[in-house]
Formats: C-alpha cells, structure tokens, sequence
C-alpha cells in the first residue's frame, strides 16, 4: 500500500510539473508598440497573451532584453486571457481607455530590440528579436502600426509569425490591439513565404515581369498565386491572379504579360493550405501592401533629373499614400520608383513624403516648387551653397523636370525638407525639438511650429528666449554659450548678412535644440527665395545690397519697405558685445574667402549652362518666346552677379568692417 501511495504520488506531481510547464509555456510575447507615431516615445507597451485552458500566476516572472518587468506575487493571466505592460501607464490609458497592468523600466528600441520572457524559476518561455525593416514589416516603425504575433503557438523568432496591426484610414494615430485577440491571429501558423525576387525591376511595354518565391507550409499547400493590378492616374484596376507554378527546393515562379507604358504595376503573392490558413506578401496591413514595378518608355535626355508623379487616387494624410513618385537620374534609363507615398499641395508646388525604408538620397521629404518669379528659383539653390560653403548644413537642392499625371509641366526646384532625416544626414544626434520659425503668430510659441515632439509644449524655446531677455553683456554672453553651438549660429546670421537677406533673422529658419547630445541650439536656413538682392519692393532686375550690418540686432531702426524687426534670437544675439565681435568677424572672413566671384560665378555659369534648355521647354508650355526666355534667364543670372559684386563693397567699406579682427574660435571655449 505504501509502494502504490508513493507511486501514485510520482505520477500525479509528474502530472502536475508537465502541467504547469504546459501552462507556463502557453503564455507568449503577443504584441509590441515599439514605435508610436508623432513621436510619442512613451506610449510603448507590450502584450502576454495565454492561449491555454488553464489560469497562469506570473508572481516572480520577468521581462528582459531592452526593457525590465517583474510581475508582482499574485499576477495571473486567465485562460485565453490578455495583460499588458507599458512605459506610460497615464499615456495608455489615454489612448487605448484601460489601465495597464504594470510599468516596465528602459524603452523599446527603435531599428531592433530583443525581448525575453522569463518565469520564476529562471526559465525563457518565449522571446523575440524584432527589426524595423523588411522582412520585418514597416507599419510597426512610427507609421502608427503596432506589431502582432499571428500564431500564438508558433515561435515568435522568426518574422513569419509578426504582422503589422490595421493601419488608421486616415491621420497618424496609435494603433493595435492591446488587451484584445489580435486582428491578424490565425489558429496555425499560415503558409511561410520568403526571398520575393521579381525581374525586370522596372519594365517597357515589351516585358514581362518574372516573380518568383519561396514557400513553404506545415500542411499541403492548397493554392500559391501571383496577383496583379495596374494603376495610373486616378485609377486602380482590378487585381488579376495568376497561379504560380512550383519548381525545384521550393520555390514558385510565375510571368506577368506586358503591360502599356505610364503605369505601375502592383503585384502580391497568396499562399494558402489545405486548412484554408492564408497569408499573403506583401502584408495587406503594411504600408506597401504590394511590389511595384514602373512601366515606361524611353526616357528623353536632360541635364537635370526627370520627375513623374502618378495621383493614383485623392491626396490623403493616411501612412499609405495613393501616389507614385518616379526619378530619373541626369543621362539614366534606369527610373527609381517610390510608390504608396503622400503627395500633397504646397504653396508654388508640391510636397513628396517617401517612407524612411526607401528614401532618395537619404531625403524622405522633397518640396517640388516654382515660385511667382523666375528670379528665386535661381537665388534659392545659391543661397542654400553659401550656407554650406561657409561650412553650417542646409538643405539639398536639385533642379527636376516633372511630370504631374502625364503632363509635362516644366522644370521645378527639388528642395530637402528639414526634418528627422536631415538631422541623420548632417550626423546630428536625433530625437531633440525642431522647430520652424513663423513670420505670424505674435509670441515665441505662435511664431515657432513645433515639428517633432508635437503632443509636448514649448518649454525650452520659451525659457531660453526668456533667459535671454534678462541678462546683459557678459552675463548673457555666458547663457548664450552654454545655450548655442555659437559658431554654427553665427555661421547662420553671417550668411544671412552677406546675402542681404532680410527675411532670415525674425523668420524662414528652422531652430533644433539637441536636448539628448550636445544640449545646443542650432539654425537652418529655409524659404531663400527672397536673397542674393531682392526684397517686395524691387523691379526688374534691379538689386538690394545696402541692407545695414545693424539689421537683426536690437535697436535697428526701421527704413525701406524691406525692414523688419529681429526675431526672438537675433535681436539679443547680434546686440550682445561678445557674440557681435565674432559675428562682425566672421562676416568678414566669409566676403574675403567664400562669398567671392571666384567660386561663385562659376556656379552661376554652371547653373544657368544646365538650365538654359529646360527654360526653352517651359516657355513653350507656356506659350512664350524660347529666345526671349533664354535672354531672360541670363539676365536673372546677371542680377546675382552683380548682387555678389556690390553687396562686398558695400560691406568692405563698412566700418565695422574694417576694424574687424580675425575670427578667433578660442573665444567660444568655456
């Protein structure tokens, strides 16, 4: 009787241990907010879900890897049951209405993480390394996707078992599915497909396209299909299936016909098993829920860059854009394609928005404009090199000839939008506040738009300007130091003088605080239009250069239509004795050593060289003489010259000028 006593006692604690190792294994990483949209960093969270029969206490168990949990003595998860952790409890609950069951410490990472599950007894019960880029899915990277596990009983390692949650039909707000079954759960693990290659990458009319997968599947694959569909201007055609055809180490291949020119075509893949489990890829979820490929004609010869943009449906401000930007390099056959982006109108053009996985030369957002005179869309390029001659980053500039739904209109200035990835670009430590200096809005907040941190106020701007505002001489010399990159700033206002540009010290710059870095303020140039001698009031090709060394700095006076007060740091800045020393200085050494006719007249030729039948095309369009506008053109390019010649003399025979010394960098050290 003994013997049976302690046998049946081995079998049941067996049973109880197999149990609750079943029970323990049940519960799975379910869900992860790596990356909320307009920079909400702390609204981060992740979800356990137990997908098993049986309640599970989590006393004792961890989360580990870029974050730190420990649930307290007496957590459980019921059965088929949810919990969520997050770095914000009040920031959750207001964007998802229930509370989070705890806070974890440290924040999930942006590009990859890793992330570990953990239970009291030491043990990993489940983890994942997630990316941010494919084959990992994009939506879950700030685009306002969370990401979600498919199958909670298959390993979470592996992208396969990750989907994007519903993209917002429109705007950037947070999604998922936190406390909830997620919209992308399936029972199994559906058919795995990987390595897409598709060839040609952009097509003619005479080619077809040949696409091509691996798929792979636990259960009988009942069907792997290619689907396609054209778009073009203010359409999307039907999507057509072709089957694919399997041939050898697992891999499925299939041919789309050739298709007429001016059109993307957008193509799928479909994998289904015996048991219906499905999946497709490109996800539906993802913010390219398709590959595309470019059908085009030759393309014509050009000096400058070729730009096409296809309005595939209405302007929207959802992450997935209905549009398609093509690019064509200067002397290229071979067209860059950027499709499911946002082009939306902007005054004088248009603004493209391409996604951060496919960027143009690392610029993810290009203003396409011509303003209402000829004049800027020449000064503004050279205003932009002078900054960076002078050695401070601005944004990049090229000159394109675009096409807005198959119409010719001409050739635009392509402009870098400042923003996140101008910062990376100019190896500028991110996540600090950008903001975009206002002519309107009568106070330091109205007049200063904030670009990154939206949901967060103005505090730093406002206290700066207002320690500003209360200090004098030395004493504001020594805020203005720890409070500035002070050559970079003074780079900015010289280059500004030098320019006659005075629309540049109260407006029209963009200002970044590196909060996370270095601490310091720093100014980009924006909207150089109105420089290299013109203001409102000019006439023809007649120039300003006389605008005063005073101009900015407070206690300048008004005069000519073109004044106008400094703005909310060049008024102290200029005036202050120290920083006005350096600034006198360095504006002086910029007209002897950069701002000279011999770099930039060449650049003025070179310009004009490049663009002289790009003027011809567009008059054309517009009905006007090509001669007269080639004339017009270099007249124009004359007015910068002449700007170049005067505006140094005039400033060479300033006093303060004159008795400026070197610019000394050892009086910017602490």
């Amino acid at each position: 009787m003994f013997r049976l006593r302690i046998a049946t006692w081995l079998i049941l604690s067996l049973l109880a241990l197999r149990a609750e190792g079943t029970a323990s294994a049940a519960v799975v990483i379910n869900e992860i907010l790596y990356h909320a949209p307009d920079d909400l960093d702390d609204l981060q969270f992740l979800e356990l879900h137990n997908p098993g029969a049986g309640e599970v206490d989590l006393s004792g168990w961890k989360i580990g890897g870029a974050v730190a949990y420990e649930f307290p003595r007496g957590t459980k998860i019921a059965a088929n049951g949810f919990l969520v952790v997050c770095k914000n409890r009040l920031l959750f609950k207001r964007y998802y209405g229930f509370d989070a069951a705890g806070t974890f410490t440290g924040s999930l990472k942006r590009s990859k993480g890793r992330l570990s599950l953990v239970n009291a007894a030491g043990r990993i019960v489940d983890s994942v390394k997630y990316h941010s880029r494919a084959p990992w899915p994009l939506a879950a990277d700030g685009y306002s996707s969370s990401l979600e596990r498919i199958c909670p009983t298959a390993p979470a390692e592996g992208p396969e078992n990750w989907a994007p949650s519903p993209l917002p039909d429109a705007g950037r707000k947070p999604g998922g599915t936190p406390g909830a079954k997620n919209a992308n759960y399936a029972a199994h693990l559906p058919p795995i497909v990987r390595n897409v290659t598709y060839y040609p990458t952009h097509a003619s009319p005479q080619d077809e396209v040949r696409v091509e997968a691996e798929v792979h599947s636990n259960e009988e694959l009942r069907a792997v299909e290619l689907r396609y569909r054209l778009a073009g201007t203010g359409y999307e055609r039907a999507e057509t299936t072709v089957p694919m055809t399997k041939r050898a180490g697992g891999r499925y291949a299939a041919s789309i016909p050739p298709q007429k020119a001016g059109q993307v075509l957008r193509f799928r893949l479909r994998a289904v098993d015996a048991k219906n489990n499905e999946r497709f890829v490109p996800s539906p979820q993802d913010v390219r829920p398709a590959f595309s490929v470019y059908v085009h004609d030759m393309f014509p010869p050009s000096k400058i860059p070729l730009a096409y943009i296809l309005n595939i449906g209405a302007p929207g401000q959802a992450p997935r854009g209905r549009a398609a930007f093509v690019y064509v390099r200067p002397q290229s056959s071979e067209p860059e394609l950027f499709d499911f982006i946002n082009v939306t109108p902007r005054n004088a053009g248009r603004k493209v928005r391409l996604h951060k996985d496919h960027t143009l030369d690392g610029m993810t957002v290009l203003n396409l404009i011509y303003e209402y005179m000829d004049r800027f869309v020449l000064a503004e390029p050279m205003a932009y090199e002078v900054y960076r001659k002078a050695g401070n980053a601005a944004p990049r500039t090229d000159f394109v000839r675009t096409w807005v739904d198959g119409r010719l209109i001409g050739f635009q200035l392509l402009i870098e939008q400042p923003n996140s990835a101008f910062l990376r670009h100019n190896k500028l430590k991110g996540g600090g506040n950008l903001y975009k200096c206002l002519w309107y809005g009568g106070n330091v907040v109205g007049t200063h738009e904030k670009k990154t941190h939206i949901h967060e106020g103005h505090d730093d701007i406002v206290q700066l300007v207002d320690q500003l505002n209360k200090t004098k001489g030395d004493e504001q010399w020594k805020v203005i130091k720890k409070n500035f990159d002070v050559e970079q700033v003074i780079n900015y206002f010289a280059v500004n003088m030098v320019l006659s540009h005075w629309d540049g010290f109260f407006n029209n710059y963009f200002t970044y605080h590196d909060v996370h870095g270095t601490g310091k303020w720093t100014l980009y140039p924006w909207d150089q239009d109105k420089t290299w001698g013109f203001h409102d009031g000019i006439q023809g090709y007649d120039i300003f250069f006389d605008m005063p060394l005073t101009f900015g700095m407070a206690g300048d006076m008004p005069r000519g239509p073109w004044w106008r007060p400094g703005g909310y740091f060049s008024k102290p800045l200029l005036a202050n004795p120290r920083f006005r020393k350096l600034f006198l200085a360095r504006t002086k050494e910029l007209l002897e050593k950069v701002y000279t006719e011999e770099l930039f007249f060449p650049l003025i030729q070179e310009m004009g060289t490049r663009l002289e039948g790009e003027v011809q095309i567009r008059a054309k369009l517009q009905g006007q003489d090509a001669r007269q506008a080639v004339a017009h053109l270099h007249r124009n390019l004359d007015t910068l010259r002449r700007h170049l010649t005067k505006r140094r003399q005039f400033l060479l025979a300033q006093e303060e000028i004159k008795k400026a010394g070197q610019f000394d960098r050892s009086e910017l050290k602490d």
